[in-house]
């Protein structure tokens, strides 16, 4: 696939992602079903080690041959004007963090709610209970951009994972309108069925996932 991005990054979002997320949301979802400033602030504010990125990064085209040899070798021509050798960069690592853009693509939002499903009122701003071991996925998005590409399962399986093996609950609910509970059946959700919730006035199924720690 010639044109998957060869950069890509996963990592926690944080508050300062804030703007990032909110211009994701508003390219992801409808305007009813979007997650509104205010709440994604909050989100973000408490539970971050909840909410993930999918980031592609740009380095400084010196330090590319760090991770993206092949970029560095052309980026070396473009700015030298001459063949890249590796060699010439030997024991020459930055000494600050050589990524000079974060692009976000993909991203799951969540929180701990107070119940096993996703309500209304679980929803809301102050409804993080810190003390639940139940995570309750609010957003999951690609960039249409970048959609059917396999990236949504790529986010949500580390997800998942990285949930599990750093025991933060002992499951994941979301809840998804019909015709994407499929989807979310290839990743190990099981359909619960229809949900009460009437978020956005749509009908939604509730689903969850077990979080089971894998032996290294």
């Amino acid at each position: 696939m010639s044109d998957f991005p060869p950069n890509l990054s996963i990592r926690p979002l944080t508050i300062e992602d804030l703007d990032q997320c909110v211009q994701l949301e508003e390219k992801g979802f409808p305007e009813e079903e979007r997650c509104s400033e205010s709440k994604l602030q909050y989100r973000l504010t408490v539970a971050p080690e909840l909410c993930s990125g999918l980031f592609i990064r740009d380095f400084d085209y010196k330090y590319n041959f760090i991770n993206l040899p092949e970029v560095a070798e052309e980026l070396s021509k473009q700015h030298n004007n001459v063949e890249y050798d590796d060699d010439e960069f030997e024991d020459d690592y930055p000494a600050k963090s050589s990524v000079t853009k974060e692009t976000l693509i993909g991203q799951i939002i969540a929180t701990k709610i107070p119940g096993d499903k996703i309500t209304e009122e679980s929803m809301e701003i102050g409804n993080h209970k810190e003390s639940s071991r139940h995570i309750g996925i609010h957003s999951v998005v690609i960039d249409p951009t970048w959609r059917g590409k396999n990236l949504g399962p790529l986010l949500l399986h580390d997800y998942i994972q990285k949930l599990s093996n750093q025991d933060l609950g002992d499951q994941v609910v979301i809840i998804s309108h019909k015709d994407l509970v499929p989807f979310y059946e290839k990743i190990g959700f099981n359909d619960i069925g229809e949900s009460d919730c009437k978020f956005a006035n749509s009908t939604w199924h509730d689903l969850s996932i077990d979080l089971i720690a894998k032996d290294e």
